[in-house]
């Protein structure tokens, strides 16, 4: 059990790193998929311009511009 805890808890400090995609489309199919893996307020690079993951009140994922 606790090598199973070390392993989340790697996973979970590397979500934290930097997102980069090269455009909109290709972040939001991402983000899409990937849902329970991102922790909000990651930091999402499209195309050189930087966002951060948010909610939304109608607790949608949203891209907001840093």
């Amino acid at each position: 059990m606790k090598c199973i805890e070390k392993q989340e808890e790697l996973e979970r400090q590397d979500s934290k790193r930097e997102l980069r995609f090269p455009n909109m489309g290709t972040a939001l199919d991402w983000l899409r998929d990937h849902k329970t893996e991102v922790v909000l307020g990651t930091v999402v690079v499209v195309a050189g311009v930087a966002f951060a993951l948010t909610v939304a009140p109608a607790g949608m994922l949203i891209l907001s511009p840093i």
